[in-house]
């Protein structure tokens, strides 16, 4: 996987740009950019979208900036360690007499921090007012880009410093940057920062190219020696690395000059000595600082610094606009009404053609089961009627259900039951759809119990019960009644038959 960063150095009059890829662990300079902006139609806006339009940098790629010299201020504060969280927090109150800004209008970052004796603390911290970086990020804003990171130049310079010169990491060192009028300082310690000191050079009024090579080398010979002492006490070690980044370029007199007057080795920063690059890109000093910048998007486990950017969106509070929350409300329930009343209306759309559908389908059996019918009023009632008509009918000559006898059936298995040795006459038989009545007379009482006992065997006769028999004294004739309940209730048709004489004589 590849993964591509921007870096772009924009200057009073200069604006130049690196594209750094990334596979796996291998850094690659696959463009740069450098042009000169000296004329009131050079406008840096359209040369940021000629970047993409017309070099081929890739529009998809992170991008980082820094913030011009002047804006930004260094300041390495002792504090104990409630003073540290405080800043670590952000607090205003904390830095509010430390930097030349009003508090409101400022935007800090914590570069890092390191324990003094006594419980004390040393913070480097960097800040910049609000509308510089505004005006940063208006200026990509304007090409329709945006920034991933606003960093100060001298972290992204050591970026470039720790990448191609990776012996900085270990002892102390000093590195020195060197713009069109400004000359910024940084102290090292085990690849840490532990001082920042920018410093305006004074530009001779009859020169059009800034300070010349004897200023830079006074001001830079005596100030890193104020710096280094500041930090440790001492004077600066014999045989100590001194970085330098010039953009103007460096001369050998440059470096001579420098090392006479400082007991240091000087090494000119190469921004190519462990970055491949291709043929046609720049890979001088002055492409130092955009190349840092994209390093420390790039490579952020080898290099460290602040991100203006991301520290002025963390300072920020979310202010409650009232009439545009309310606005947002109403505009979300006017579209929940709205889907809701589409909902109801798709819901009856489709009810209504099932309905008209179903509606067809029984007419359509109504038709077919009964042709004879030419009024239609409503065919569910109608073929309910029609059913019941056909239930009744049927009940009355057959079963309906299998657990139902019907009438002549009932009659059937009561006439084949009787015994065939004695003499019954029946005078009255009731059959309803849950029992059977018979009433007669025969000559004894053992005749009586002896049918009982018969009808008990018959299937679906559940109770057989004898009520009332009576032997007449002059004939001796016994008279009795008969009452048979149907098995589990079971429905016999609707209709009764009742005769009023059956004889029988077996």
């Amino acid at each position: 996987m590849i993964k591509r960063c921007i870096g772009i150095d924009i200057g009073s009059s200069h604006l130049r740009a690196v594209q750094l890829a990334r596979t796996e662990q291998e850094l690659h300079i696959e463009k740069t950019f450098s042009a000169q902006i000296r004329r009131n139609t050079d406008s840096p806006p359209d040369i940021l979208k000629s970047l993409i339009s017309q070099h081929g940098f890739d529009s998809r790629a992170a991008i980082a900036i820094s913030v011009p010299q002047d804006a930004v201020f260094f300041r390495n504060l002792e504090t104990d360690f409630a003073g540290l969280e405080q800043i670590r927090q952000q607090d205003s109150a904390a830095l509010e007499h430390v930097f030349p800004l009003q508090a409101d209008e400022i935007v800090t970052a914590v570069y890092s921090y390191r324990q003094l004796p006594d419980g004390r603390f040393s913070v480097l911290t960097a800040a910049v007012s609000k509308e510089s970086l505004r005006q940063r990020c208006n200026l990509l804003a304007e090409a329709k880009l945006h920034p991933d990171l606003v960093e100060t130049a001298i972290f992204a310079i050591h970026a470039a410093v720790v990448v191609n010169h990776p012996e900085i990491r270990q002892g102390l060192a000093i590195i020195a940057y060197v713009d069109e009028s400004y000359l910024t300082l940084a102290v090292t310690q085990d690849n840490n920062i532990l001082i920042v000191r920018n410093l305006r050079l004074i530009r001779q009024p009859d020169s059009s190219v800034g300070a010349t090579s004897e200023q830079i080398t006074e001001v830079l010979s005596s100030e890193a020696e104020i710096s280094w002492r500041k930090i440790f006490g001492t004077e600066i070690e014999p045989g100590s690395r001194l970085y330098l980044v010039a953009e103007g370029g460096i001369s050998d007199d440059l470096k001579a000059a420098v090392e006479e007057k400082l007991p240091c080795q000087t090494i000119f920063v190469n921004p190519a000595a462990n970055i491949k690059r291709g043929p046609d890109c720049q890979a001088d000093g002055t492409m130092c600082l955009a190349e840092g910048l994209a390093l420390r998007l790039l490579a952020p486990e080898k290099t460290a610094g602040v991100n203006f950017l991301q520290a002025d969106n963390d300072g920020k509070k979310p202010t409650l606009n009232l009439k545009k929350e309310l606005v947002t409300c109403a505009a979300l329930a006017g579209a929940i009404a709205v889907f809701l009343l589409v909902g109801l209306f798709v819901r009856l759309f489709y009810m209504e053609r099932n309905y008209a559908r179903i509606k067809n389908e029984i007419d359509k059996v109504f038709r077919a089961t009964l042709p004879e019918e030419k009024n239609i009023v409503n065919p569910l009632v109608q073929l309910e009627q029609k059913m019941e008509s056909f239930r009744k009918d049927y009940q009355l000559f057959t079963t309906f259900h299998p657990t139902s006898l019907s009438p002549l059936e009932a009659l059937n298995r009561i006439s084949t039951s009787v015994p065939s040795q004695a003499s019954f006459k029946v005078d009255d038989l009731l059959i309803t759809p849950s029992s059977i009545r018979v009433s007669g007379t025969c000559n004894s009482f053992e005749s009586v119990y002896q049918w009982q006992e018969l009808l008990q065997k018959v299937p679906g006769f559940a109770l057989v019960d004898v009520q009332n028999a009576q032997k007449e004294a002059q004939s001796n004739v016994v008279h009795f009644t008969i009452l048979i309940s149907s098995a589990k209730s079971a429905s016999f048709a609707t209709s009764s038959w009742q005769t009023s004489s059956i004889s029988e004589q077996r």
